[in-house]
């Protein structure tokens, strides 16, 4: 009896030391899991704080720098005897090499569709089917520097227009193209020039979750060259938020119109408009940047892109129905007729003069942009004897067409009332009398306290200590740069002339002293070539001079020629960062957008909880099956791959995203970095989703089996339901995006559970093709039998106290998992399961990337 008792203990006592074990290490696993969440979220949190703070920063920085241009300005507006700019950049460098577009016999058709040919070439269909003509032989040029627009009436082709001239439109699929470009006079495409080309889309197509600073420095880091240095590129999104008047909306997140809050409409376009000006562009085209705008928004966004030209920015544009004083600002215009055909090409200020010369008389009171939109539509109750009503616009046409001695020559006119020279003497004796009040001799270095009285003499202002020390500070850096002797925290006449001088010469832009000749009257100009300020488009790279030609630029408007001391390389070549670069730049963006949607991944997340807690509960309470049993897992797994494919869905389907993709790509995006950054910051959600579904079912059903496994188990099979998730958004066409959801639920079944049911598995794996198919396909096929065998080698049943129904499912899983493929030594059934899961996964991404690639091509040039 007491041998008995012994045998029948022994085991009880094995049991309870390896039930003992299990939990010992179930419960390290499941801390080592709880680590890894907590430092994720901790990770996650550090980098949103860490970006709010410094966007406060670089705000209040952003601020100290505008009261000291504003103190500078002022001093130029009390001294120049010319209109100043409002702005001094400090980011945005005028550009070495312009642009001028020259286009002849622009045509574009649209191809009649094969199934209207086959229709009228049958018995019963009517007239053979005709193309039809978008644009018919426009010719013209956009001359550097200038603001261009582009207007017409209703179906007059402008937005087809602006398509093919940028090269959004070729001949290809249902178009077909016709016509010469030339780019500075060469024949060339645009799309040699992609990478400083803008293009600013009639929709608001921006990061509705970042902020405005922020939307407009990934821009930049994404589009200026490689070399371009984070200090640059900070003063580059200060001078777009500057010009666009964004300063205090800057670490405002943009937000959805839709579900309320955030920007207004007026700030979101000029947002819009702001992510292309990031990108510093020599070439920049607008498709209606003003639609949806009120009267005042619009005519001030105009009045902006203006000031870019200044800089040698090229601008051409699609407007609808311009105000008079919009209208004046705009230096050269196109209008278009009914097909796509040319009405008048030239200088704004000629437009009126040419239709007067064809005969029509503009009404008293009338905006000559109306008036002219009437006319080229037929509408206008005109009193012309030589074009009566009824034959407009066919006669505008052909006057165009055989009247070349009409045509205005495309030249911008200035006026200035004084030359640069004038001014530049005028400025000397102004600041000379006010430093001669403070410094007689006129050769001593002012301390602080000294030049501080020097500027109040300046502008009738005291001045605040910070502007005192950050001009100070700025004088020394010029001195550095030209390496010339300077004493510490002190500021001579001399210094301050040029830098004033600098100012004034430049416009707009803030140039660098290299040296000014005081008797010759030329100003040369020195940009930084330092290391934290290297950039080949935005700054100057080469160590040469560059001279402002007299009278070419200067405060009073117009395009400035810069003609370069030496030669350096072309403004139109540009490197745009590779691909680690832009890897960098998208986690960080990614990382900002994952935190800021904690209020739908916490919903997600509790409705992970519920099904897996449901699920938990019947298994164990109401369907009381065997713990072991596979189908169990089977169906635990599908309905968590159904939530993490759904879930899924949105990395790359996003309604609101895709277009921001498709502009990005558009721009030179790398979508490999793209693709893996994504990829990257959604294994976050995924590990969370995983972790909570699996750890919650394993608290509820009690399955005798380690924790790590399991988790793990799970783990891989949701690394493969995303990766469905992921095949399923790219290769959906955007306008059937909302069958995503229904397609995820489909695979999952098809994939997870008929392909994966336990008990059909011996027909499965009997028939070699069957076993190929389902190997690939189904995660379920491996997921359950990688736990299942896990289990009976961790716990093995007692066949004996079991039923005899059991008892057959028990064996007949065991044989039927037993006739698949496994890795050699695989003893466990495990390691084939995850590495074919594996595989798996990476192959399904490979196949979203692709679609990633193919899809929706059209909508990325």
């Amino acid at each position: 009896a007491a041998a008995s008792v012994t045998t029948s203990a022994a085991p009880d006592t094995t049991t309870t030391t390896r039930d003992l074990q299990q939990a010992q290490g179930s419960g390290f696993a499941a801390f080592i899991v709880l680590a890894i969440s907590a430092f994720l979220i901790a990770v996650m949190y550090a980098v949103h704080e860490r970006r709010l703070q410094k966007s406060e920063l670089l705000k209040a920085g952003m601020d100290q720098m505008l009261s000291v241009d504003k103190y500078l300005l002022k001093i130029l507006k009390n001294f120049s005897g010319k209109t100043v700019e409002d702005h001094i950049f400090h980011g945005i460098m005028p550009k070495k090499d312009q642009v001028s577009i020259e286009f002849q016999n622009l045509c574009a058709t649209i191809r009649a569709p094969i199934t209207a040919h086959l229709t009228a070439a049958s018995p019963c269909g009517g007239a053979p089917a005709e193309d039809k003509k978008i644009l018919t032989g426009v010719s013209g040029k956009f001359q550097a520097g200038h603001v261009a627009a582009i207007m017409g009436t209703s179906g007059a082709g402008k937005t087809t227009f602006l398509n093919v001239l940028c090269g959004k439109i070729a001949s290809m699929g249902d178009w077909r193209v016709e016509g010469d470009i030339a780019i500075n006079g060469q024949p060339a495409e645009l799309s040699s020039l992609k990478n400083v080309i803008g293009f600013v889309p009639q929709d608001d197509v921006v990061h509705e979750l970042m902020t405005v600073r922020e939307n407009i420095k990934f821009s930049a880091e994404l589009r200026c060259p490689h070399s371009t240095s984070q200090r640059q590129l900070n003063r580059i999104t200060n001078d777009v938020l500057q010009v666009l008047q964004l300063e205090a909306q800057q670490n405002i997140r943009v937000g959805n119109r839709t579900t309320g809050g955030g920007l207004s409409g007026g700030q979101r376009k000029r947002v819009n408009v702001g992510l292309e000006l990031a990108a510093c562009p020599t070439l920049l085209f607008l498709d209606e940047p003003t639609s949806g705008l009120d009267a005042t928004a619009s005519l001030m966004l105009v009045r902006q892109l203006q000031k870019m030209t200044d800089l040698g920015m090229t601008i051409v544009m699609v407007i609808h129905q311009p105000r008079y004083s919009l209208f004046t600002l705009i230096d050269d215009v196109l209008l278009l007729g009914k097909g796509g055909r040319t009405v008048f090409i030239g200088p704004t200020t000629q437009a009126k003069r040419y239709f007067e010369s064809l005969g029509f008389t503009m009404p008293p009171y009338e905006n000559p942009a109306d008036w002219m939109m009437d006319v080229i539509s037929g509408q206008a109750d005109v009193d012309n004897p030589r074009m009566p009503r009824d034959t407009l616009p066919e006669r505008l046409f052909k006057e165009w067409e055989t009247r070349p001695f009409l045509r205005p020559e495309l030249r911008r006119q200035k006026t200035q009332a004084l030359t640069e020279v004038e001014d530049s003497d005028i400025i000397k004796v102004q600041l000379r009398d006010a430093w001669k009040a403070i410094d007689p001799p006129m050769n001593t270095a002012l301390d602080s306290t000294q030049f501080a009285g020097v500027l109040r003499k300046c502008t009738g202002v005291e001045p605040d200590p910070h502007i005192v020390d950050e001009l100070i500070v700025r004088l020394e850096k010029a001195a550095a740069r030209q390496h010339r002797t300077h004493v510490q925290n002190r500021v001579t006449h001399v210094e301050f002339m040029q830098y004033l001088l600098a100012i004034h010469a430049g416009g707009a832009q803030l140039q660098h002293v290299l040296s000014v000749s005081l008797n010759s009257r030329t100003l040369q100009t020195h940009e930084e070539s330092d290391d934290d300020d290297c950039d080949s488009e935005c700054e100057s790279s080469g160590s040469g001079s560059e001279v402002l030609e007299p009278g070419s630029g200067g405060t009073a408007g117009g395009a400035r020629q810069i003609v370069s001391g030496s030669k350096l390389k072309s403004d139109l070549q540009r490197e745009l960062p590779g691909f680690c670069g832009q890897m960098r730049t998208l986690l960080v963006r990614e990382s900002l957008r994952w935190w800021r949607i904690q209020q739908m991944r916490l919903m997600f997340l509790v409705v992970v909880q519920f099904a897996a807690v449901f699920l938990g509960v019947f298994d164990r309470f109401v369907f009381q099956n065997p713990s072991w049993m596979a189908s169990n897992y089977v169906n635990a797994q599908i309905s968590m791959s159904l939530l993490v494919s759904v879930y899924s869905l949105q990395t790359f389907g996003k309604a609101e995203e895709l277009p921001v993709y498709w502009r990005e790509v558009s721009h030179s995006l790398n979508r490999s970095a793209y693709f893996l950054a994504k990829n990257v910051i959604q294994l976050i959600d995924h590990f969370f989703m995983i972790f909570g579904f699996a750890t919650t079912y394993y608290l509820v059903a009690e399955p005798n089996i380690n924790y790590f496994w399991y988790v793990l188990t799970f783990h891989m099979v949701g690394f493969v339901a995303s990766g469905w998730g992921y095949v399923v958004s790219c290769w959906l066409p955007f306008e059937l995006n909302a069958l995503g959801p229904f397609i995820s639920a489909l695979l999952s079944f098809v994939f997870g559970g008929i392909l994966g049911l336990p008990n059909e598995m011996s027909v499965y794996l009997s028939n070699p093709f069957y076993e190929t198919v389902v190997d690939a396909l189904s995660f379920t096929r491996w997921g359950a039998e990688m736990i299942f065998f896990t289990y009976i080698q961790n716990a093995p049943p007692d066949l004996d106290a079991m039923g005899l129904k059991d008892q057959v499912i028990y064996n007949m899983t065991v044989s039927s998992y037993s006739l698949g493929a496994r890795l050699p030594g695989d003893t466990r059934h495990f390691w084939t399961g995850f590495w074919a899961l594996a595989v798996a996964a990476v192959v399904l991404r490979l196949l979203a990337f692709l679609g990633l690639l193919v899809m929706n091509r059209s909508k990325q040039v």
